[in-house]
């Protein structure tokens, strides 16, 4: 794991360069380095496999660290409110904790977004069969798609979280 994290982080930091370079400069003296790195991009099965991590992490209700599960999302400040209320809810909070998901397909996208099929399990058992989700690329990384989270939040609401109209 720490190797896929050690070439998200050179992609992160050589695409910032990259756009660092590609800034306007209005010196016409300004000297020009050309440098060669490394390549980093993950092919389609890699980040097919980031993909199903970050779902699978997200979706993990063994794992008590809603922080870090918040942070899975495409924008965290976006969903805390609504995301810890479900959390914390007396009724939908014991039931996330028997949460997983299986993922059955990944469609990568051009636009830096994938589709992904996936089976929201209970306790073990299918509860939501063959969900349609996607994942998004923040900053390098795959995320679940607010839309995704938002999309199952919504299920027998009531009312929409203003987070998720």
């Amino acid at each position: 794991m720490f190797g896929f994290q050690r070439r998200v982080v050179v992609a992160v930091v050589i695409g910032l360069l990259v756009l660092g370079a590609c800034g306007g400069s209005s010196n016409k003296n300004a000297a020009t380095t050309t440098t060669t790195a490394p390549t980093t991009t993950l092919s389609p099965q890699q980040n097919k496999d980031a993909i199903t991590k970050v779902f699978t992490d997200f979706f993990n209700g063994a794992n008590p660290d809603l922080n870090a599960k918040l942070q899975l999302l495409d924008d965290p400040n976006k969903y805390q409110g609504v995301y810890m209320k479900f959390a914390n809810d007396p009724t939908t909070g014991p039931e996330l904790k028997g949460t997983s998901v299986a993922v059955s397909n990944v469609v990568l996208n051009s636009d830096g977004t994938a589709d992904v099929t996936y089976t929201l399990n209970l306790n073990g058992t299918p509860a939501l069969k063959d969900q349609m989700g996607k994942a998004v690329q923040v900053n390098g990384q795959w995320r679940v798609a607010g839309t995704t989270f938002c999309d199952l939040a919504a299920l027998g609401a009531t009312t929409v979280d203003p987070a998720c109209a």
